[in-house]
């Protein structure tokens, strides 16, 4: 147990107002003593502590930090229990979860900062007013990802209300992507980074191309966007060129449908099926991911477990490309084929 006597006898001073003269002038030791003790290089004596309580109008405990201590634990065991519950795909459980800890700590950033994610997954249309609420509260949050965090979810939120003006006033609050970082770390942190980076920037490319092709005023016909969608397949690729894909398997797999919807539209059938066949072939890998370590040189040395990914929803990707061959009419050109139902048997294998 770490007593962190110190911080908390500054933080109770700053609070309230007081010099440290004013409390060495109370206990009538020395204002050197006092900031001794603020600066955690030594404790006050065991027969002082409930003076220091008294004169601050807590408990003993909160002077020791034992309440502190209890919610920090209290924060992790929720963390953990909140991972495990997103990784099966179950936000309502979750989200009772996260309303179960709010009542226990109304105002705990973390626990609201998961709490909005679980409120905009599972009925946002109800929730989004309590979404902005809480969201707005943490922008004023001294954690940079949790700041960062609530700008996307009022983006997003908005975005989705129609608001295209207030979406757009957030989106414009995060920094414009220039690395800072890569021009001042240095040594091992240096390289870790820069892998890192070229690890991260294979999602942020299929994000970005694929909002853009799903844009009308982009203006691609199907040839060019099974074009766009090869190229990135290629770069991943060449990022990964060990094939130690590990957790981006998933996203080869969505690429490998996507590819097969605009091979569809132009009528190659042999080649949607082939491409098909690959998207099972990369679910399948997906499904026995638990954890790599990196090999290809741009990203060696990286480590990523399943535990870093979750489902966002009630079923997982392998039947939400099922279902997408039933219901998209663009596959409808390959319902008539046998080989059709062999993909899906390989999905619904999946689960």
């Amino acid at each position: 147990m770490e007593l962190k006597i110190g911080e908390n006898l500054r933080n109770l001073r700053k609070e309230r107002g007081n010099t440290q003269d004013d409390l060495a002038n109370h206990l009538g030791i020395s204002v050197q003593a006092v900031s001794k003790w603020e600066r955690g290089d030594g404790f006050p004596d065991i027969t002082l502590l409930p003076y220091l309580a008294s004169y601050y109008e807590v408990t003993v405990d909160d002077i020791l930090g034992c309440n502190s201590i209890r919610k920090q634990n209290d924060i992790e065991s929720f963390k953990a229990q909140a991972q495990v519950l997103i990784n099966k795909g179950k936000r309502r459980e979750r989200l009772a979860l996260c309303r179960e800890m709010q009542k226990k700590y109304p105002n705990d950033e973390t626990v609201l900062f998961e709490l909005v994610y679980d409120l905009d997954a599972v009925d946002f249309k109800s929730n989004s007013d309590e979404i902005i609420s809480i969201s707005t509260k943490l922008l004023k949050s001294d954690s940079i990802d949790i700041r960062y965090g609530a700008i996307q979810m009022l983006a997003f939120t908005y975005s989705k209300l129609g608001n295209d003006e207030k979406a757009i006033e957030y989106a414009k609050m995060i920094p414009c992507n220039r690395d800072l970082l890569s021009s001042v770390l240095k040594g091992k942190d240096l390289v870790e980074h820069c892998r890192w980076y070229f690890w991260n920037v294979c999602d942020t490319m299929l994000r970005l191309s694929h909002n853009m092709i799903q844009c009308q005023e982009a203006g691609y016909t199907a040839e060019e966007r099974h074009s766009i969608r090869k190229t990135l397949y290629k770069f991943y690729h060449l990022i990964f060129s060990d094939g130690d894909f590990g957790f981006f398997e998933n996203r080869l797999g969505r690429l490998c449908r996507d590819m097969a919807i605009s091979s569809s539209e132009m009528g190659k059938i042999d080649q949607a099926f082939d491409e098909l066949d690959k998207m099972c072939e990369h679910m399948e890998k997906y499904q026995k991911f638990t954890n790599i370590e990196h090999t290809s040189l741009l990203v060696r040395g990286l480590k990523y477990d399943s535990s870093q990914s979750g489902s966002s929803d009630e079923y997982s990707m392998a039947y939400g490309f099922l279902c997408s061959l039933d219901e998209n009419p663009r596959f409808e050109c390959l319902r008539s084929y046998e080989r059709l139902q062999a993909i899906k048997n390989r999905l619904q294998a999946l689960g």
